[in-house]
């Protein structure tokens, strides 16, 4: 593994193919990440370099899965953020109907400290499992599926295939190099494909010392 660090001052981008991680791609996303700024100029540079874009199944489910809950967070706390809520104030006040006593009281007092301490993920999961109540979400879903399809299609993203010879490549990081199941996956189909580069805001890659990647890491 070769880890290169931001900014990538002394690499000349051709027409080099790059896997986007999960970590930059939501960082691209949203605006307020800290590392937004860095990650758009990554991306410029790559783009006049006519990089070619990459991603797989698996990332594009993680990318997905955090904007789902991103997107319902941000609703039930745009009143205390001062925001617009993507969703109805009705449908708003009937999913907050759900959450128990003393989260909905550190949401009418608006304590931001505690905030972090609602199991939002659980009332999402919860909500999507009522037959009854689940119709609550749809914008969430459509919204996610909509920001990712747009980025994709802004940037040019492809899909690589996660093949059977890739899997035992993924089982060899797993137990050499001690990655966890996602972040051995990402690894091995970019190296498997002959991808140029794996670009990560990811600090758990640096433990692939078995691998031949090279990773961009910001």
């Amino acid at each position: 593994m070769e880890l290169i660090l931001y900014p990538f001052k002394n690499i000349v981008f051709n027409k080099n193919s790059v896997l986007l991680d999960a970590s930059f791609v939501l960082s691209l996303i949203y605006d307020d990440d800290i590392k937004h700024s860095d990650c758009l100029s990554c991306l410029k540079q790559l783009s006049e370099g006519s990089s070619q874009f990459y991603t797989t199944s698996i990332i594009s489910a993680e990318v997905l899965n955090q904007i789902l809950y991103k997107l319902f967070i941000s609703d039930i706390e745009s009143k205390i953020n001062n925001t617009s809520p993507y969703n109805s104030i009705d449908n708003i006040r009937s999913i907050t109907g759900s959450f128990s006593r003393h989260d909905t009281k550190i949401l009418k007092q608006r304590k931001e400290d505690r905030l972090i301490h609602i199991p939002y993920k659980r009332y999402f999961d919860n909500i999507s499992k009522n037959s009854m109540r689940r119709n609550l979400l749809n914008i969430y879903y459509n919204k996610s599926v909509e920001i990712i399809s747009e980025l994709e299609k802004i940037i040019n993203i492809k899909y690589l295939n996660i093949s059977e010879e890739c899997i035992s490549l993924v089982k060899i990081f797993m137990c050499e190099n001690l990655l966890s199941v996602n972040d051995a996956f990402h690894l091995a189909t970019a190296e498997y494909n002959n991808i140029d580069f794996l670009l990560t805001l990811d600090g758990d890659f640096l433990f692939a010392e078995s691998s031949k990647m090279k990773i961009l890491k910001i």
